[in-house]
């Protein structure tokens, strides 16, 4: 298992006066469950740069003893902000091809998933060939029936 980083969610800011003097600190910020967490430590307030890191690491690992996350499970059945078809690895896609003579523009729904071997799947089903709902629906069984083959969870 991969070491974590001894400064996740954290990191240095540093800023001059008007006056030309020097200060900073160290920002604490992390998400979970869909809420920010943040506060930030000022080397002047918990006497150095050093003092003021301590304090940050503290902070942090409070948070995450008390937040929980996701699991990986549910991230994979999490969707995305940005997905827009409202199933997690399923999206449409648009491709443009331009020449000199011509224009041609394909809209396809796509699906996603990750195999059995750890490798990535895709397959995509045009929309001037199936029509829109329809190869949405392919998509969708496409990355279901893939994913239940490679015994891994949606």
């Amino acid at each position: 298992m991969a070491r974590k980083n001894p400064r996740r969610n954290i990191s240095r800011i540093d800023m001059s006066s008007a006056s030309g003097s020097q200060h900073g600190g160290w920002e604490v910020r992390m998400q979970r469950r869909g809420k920010k967490f943040g506060k930030f430590f000022a080397d002047g307030q918990f006497g150095g740069r050093r003092a003021s890191l301590n304090a940050a690491k503290a902070y942090r690992d409070s948070l995450e003893s008390r937040l929980a996350g996701y699991s990986v499970k549910e991230l994979a059945r999490k969707p995305s902000a940005r997905n827009t078809s409202g199933i997690v690895g399923v999206r449409r896609a648009v491709q443009v091809e331009e020449n000199e003579d011509y224009v041609y523009t394909y809209a396809f729904w796509i699906a996603q998933w990750i195999d059995g071997k750890g490798k990535r799947k895709t397959r995509s089903f045009s929309i001037e060939k199936y029509g829109e709902e329809d190869a949405f629906q392919r998509a969708v069984a496409a990355r279901t029936n893939g994913v239940s083959h490679a015994k891994r969870t949606l």
